[in-house]
């Protein structure tokens, strides 16, 4: 784990309670061209969109 990456705190809360960007994972990579990054810009995506939904957690 990089020492200057930051985790939202929110995002361990959820994953607690059992809500995850599993659903996600399979799409990752669709129509990225070969050679370019296919999943951190994907990732990154559900994660804040998780983070909206659950405004709550």
């Amino acid at each position: 784990m990089a020492r200057d990456s930051y985790i939202d705190p929110r995002v361990f809360r959820l994953q607690e309670r059992g809500v995850t960007v599993a659903a996600s994972l399979p799409e990752l990579g669709r129509g990225i061209p070969v050679g370019e990054l296919a999943t951190q810009g994907g990732v990154e995506e559900a994660v804040l969109r998780m983070l909206r939904e659950h405004r709550d957690a």
